[in-house]
């Protein structure tokens, strides 16, 4: 929306690991330093620990980039609850068969691979993120692992990415004999206020406005202190700002604009709902009214984001919904029932589509596909995934939800803040909810609408064709192949493009284009898609 005012060609603060924003500031260049001195020295396992939104996951990308084509590398974004589990989620990564049900049958197909590396010359790593997520069972397996050696060297290194609960997981004393093991540990800052306005400049830059100037620097002070120099917080109160200048038609962002943007992030305020819904409602409507309102705040606010495709119609009031506390939603679930919740959410969804006029009876989400069918060009993806990897697929979605056993219920889930606080949507009706209590409610069972832009099928490598050669030439413009003319062969090169691509989104590793890759690869390529950050600006490519 406002990327033409400001000369720019990407959304220069989008929440998503986008390579080519990478930023290193002097704790996350010290980080990589350590790591790479730790694998290239042969240490078992390393550590490095930091708050949420410092960018843990894009350090463990670019540790990926730079360990060298002699390593086999093995990437757990988000760690499985079970040993059994993680074992298998392990062998997938590194391209080995997964049927085996048992731990020793699944630890030794490990030795033999790790055996046939090391003769190779080849080093081989396990990363894993997330890692303060893991049981402690699930630890001590991980410590088990660095029992595969030869007389002379270890046969895998491990490195643990946490949020600073995996030190107090590991002070646990059954777990001793893997803290001790740990040899090269390192703890991720947030940025200093220089640095802060560093990584403004930089991300604008990429984005196409070098030397913008368009923080002023008391803003760029203001985003230091709003955000705590967290990058997460950084980017969506800098959206947030930009948006909020743009709207007034302010070509700089001050810093006031910039403490409008922190007080609708619950991440940023602690009391920001509480102050957009007293103070902030007017502002809201005003920009509904130009066609500017944006984010999970407006959405609540106003009852729909501007995200959706559709414009409201001239002379068309503002609807004003109510933010409900969150423990007012398992009642209201409760009385609407399994069938009433599920076509409630399905008409949510539809209307940031851009169909709010559906009125879709879908009593249970398998009705969805003839639903949604029969009134739009949209599809539907159901998956199992953890909120970490919903949230980074940036695209509304319904999820299941279970009061108590056998009891479902379902809600559209539409906006996401930095802190990952979730805005779940009946109809109007939008209850706030902090991570730990959607986890307790939900299945995992996510549904998806999506807009196949271009009628893409799934593509596997061997194929041919003009869906090839599109998907070659848009991994090309997003810097994961070379750029020359698409073969349209669905070559070795593309497989490894498309598995740098997911590895980039946060998703399946597979090299092949399925329907979440799709997804990714559209709202990479800035299609104009309802989005949980905001909205999106661009079209099609």
């Amino acid at each position: 929306m406002y990327r033409g005012f400001f000369r720019l060609q990407h959304k220069p603060f989008t929440l998503a690991p986008d390579p080519r924003f990478m930023f290193m500031a002097t704790s996350h260049r010290e980080a990589l330093a350590h790591l790479l001195y730790g694998i290239q020295e042969g240490h078992g396992f390393i550590q490095v620990v930091g708050q949420v939104g410092t960018g843990k996951t894009t350090l463990c990308r670019t540790l990926l980039d730079q360990v060298g084509y002699d390593a086999e590398v093995a990437f757990i974004f988000n760690p499985s609850p079970s040993e059994i589990e993680l074992l298998q989620a392990i062998h997938r990564e590194f391209g080995l068969p997964t049927g085996a049900q048992t731990r020793t049958e699944l630890l030794a197909e490990l030795n033999r691979f790790l055996l046939q590396k090391k003769a190779e010359g080849r080093r081989v790593l396990l990363v894993i993120d997330e890692a303060q997520n893991l049981e402690p069972d699930v630890l001590e397996q991980i410590r088990l692992l660095s029992n595969l050696e030869t007389d002379s060297a270890k046969l895998i290194q491990i490195v643990l990415i946490g949020q600073p609960e995996l030190d107090d997981a590991l002070a646990r004393s059954d777990l001793r004999q893997l803290r001790q093991r740990i040899t090269v540990r390192w703890r991720l800052e947030p940025f200093d206020r220089e640095e802060v306005a560093q990584y403004v400049e930089h991300r604008l830059s990429v984005a196409g406005n070098p030397n913008s100037g368009i923080f002023s620097r008391p803003a760029l002070r203001a985003l230091h202190r709003r955000s705590g120099g967290v990058p997460r917080l950084i980017n969506s109160i800098a959206d947030r700002a930009l948006l909020g200048a743009y709207s007034r038609g302010k070509r700089r962002v001050t810093a006031g604009e910039v403490r409008r943007a922190a007080s609708e992030l619950p991440g940023a305020r602690r009391d920001s709902w509480l102050r957009a819904l007293g103070l902030r409602a007017s502002t809201a409507a005003l920009l509904l009214g130009a066609g500017l309102a944006t984010g999970t705040l407006a959405g609540a606010l106003l009852g729909r984001p501007a995200a959706a495709p559709r414009t409201r119609e001239a002379g068309e009031p503002p609807a004003v919904s109510a933010v409900q506390p969150a423990r007012a939603l398992e009642p209201r679930l409760d009385a609407l029932g399994a069938a009433g919740s599920s076509s409630l959410a399905l008409d949510t969804l539809l209307d940031y589509w851009g169909y709010p006029q559906a009125a879709a009876q879908a009593s249970d989400p398998g009705q969805y596909p003839e639903v949604v069918r029969a009134i739009s060009r949209l599809n539907v993806l159901t998956a199992n995934s953890l909120l970490e990897r919903v949230l980074l697929l940036d695209l509304p979605a319904v999820l299941e939800l279970e009061l108590a056993p056998g009891q479902l219920r379902y809600a559209a889930l539409v906006g996401a803040d930095g802190a990952g606080n979730v805005d779940l949507a009946l109809g109007r009706e939008h209850f706030v909810l902090a991570p730990r209590d959607l986890e307790r409610l939900w299945t995992r069972r996510t549904i998806y609408l999506w807009n196949n832009y271009k009628s893409l099928p799934a593509l596997e490598p061997g194929m041919s064709g003009s869906a090839v050669r599109w998907v070659q030439a848009r991994l090309a413009d997003l810097g994961f192949l070379s750029p020359g003319d698409p073969s349209g062969e669905y070559d070795v090169m593309t497989i490894d493009a498309v598995r740098e691509f997911q590895r980039a989104r946060s998703l399946d590793v597979t090299g092949s284009v399925d329907p979440s890759t799709l997804i990714a690869l559209y709202q990479a390529l800035d299609y104009d898609t309802p989005r949980l950050s905001g909205p999106a600006s661009g079209g099609e490519s």
